[in-house]
């Protein structure tokens, strides 16, 4: 004989047979006693017996009674120690946090570190893109915070710190004075870097010609490594294989940029504070004496 045993089920049924009472076992599982009634009548329909014994005054297991209660006990028992076991897999709160590619060498793994340390309970998912596009997403709250690198005429709000934009070249190339024009390694637009790239030249009357496009920033350097062009990225750290040609070709000068924590309207978590304060002892601790 197979039978499919509902744990609510055996649930009440025990609390019958350990009161004694539909009334009483109906008023400590908070259930009504026509419910109860309902469960134990499916219980001896499936079963095909008699459960209980109804008298005046008391309910009283019968002979198959007493032979499943010790059974419906261990499976009522088994059943909340899986339960129990999987408690700690219960979905945890999420802190979704965007930051430009340029950042995660530095930032990134040392961000997921402290966060796990000193946030246990808290699942983070990193969304790594092109500052305008975490911005766009920040703003439809889609993401719950990004740091950013912003052009100082777009901002009005306070900004952490500076930060230098150079040109750079591989180690063993420079800037030559083709006719073609000046071959530059751009990201794929939209761009805000490939856009002031561009203009720059153009308004010091330099040309230019785009000899290799990339999506990522990888792909961007290992272009310039291998001499194929010259790029702009903002600087935060010594690149193997990369030069920065600051004060030693013609080429125009860049603005600075500023960085900047945006935050999604109306996120505000107990935690807020906590996290804010270490993505910013983070950004200090790797980047604040290089981009100043």
């Amino acid at each position: 004989m197979r039978v499919n045993l509902d744990v609510q089920s055996l649930r009440s049924f025990i609390k019958v047979g350990e009161t004694k009472s539909f009334t009483r076992a109906a008023e400590a599982l908070s259930l009504t006693q026509p419910a109860i009634s309902q469960q134990i009548k499916r219980l001896e329909d499936l079963l095909g017996v008699e459960l209980f014994a109804r008298g005046n005054r008391q309910v009283l297991l019968t002979l198959e009674g007493e032979k499943l209660f010790g059974y419906a006990k261990n499976i009522v028992m088994c059943n909340d120690k899986v339960g129990r076991l999987f408690e700690k897999f219960e979905k945890r709160e999420t802190i979704t946090v965007g930051m430009p590619e340029h950042f995660c060498e530095g930032m990134l793994s040392q961000i997921i570190s402290r966060m796990a340390t000193h946030f246990p309970t808290i699942q983070m998912v990193v969304k790594v893109a092109r500052s305008g596009l975490l911005m766009e997403a920040v703003n439809e709250g889609k993401i719950d915070l990004c740091l950013v690198i912003d052009d100082f005429g777009n901002t009005q709000e306070p900004f952490w710190h500076t930060l230098s934009l150079r040109w750079f070249a591989g180690e063993g190339a420079g800037v030559s004075d083709s006719p073609q024009g000046v071959p530059l390694v751009l990201f794929k637009p939209p761009c805000g870097f490939r856009s002031l790239a561009i203009r720059s030249l153009e308004e010091c009357g330099i040309k230019w010609r785009c000899v290799y496009e990339s999506e990522d920033l990888m792909s961007l350097r290992s272009a310039v490594q291998a001499g194929v062009g010259i790029t702009l990225l903002p600087f935060v750290a010594q690149v193997s294989g990369l030069k920065s040609l600051e004060g030693i070709s013609s080429l125009p000068a860049l603005p600075q940029f500023a960085v900047m924590l945006k935050e999604r309207a109306g996120w505000s978590p107990v935690y807020r504070c906590e996290v804010l304060e270490l993505i910013r002892s983070v950004w200090v601790s790797e980047y604040v004496n290089v981009s100043l």
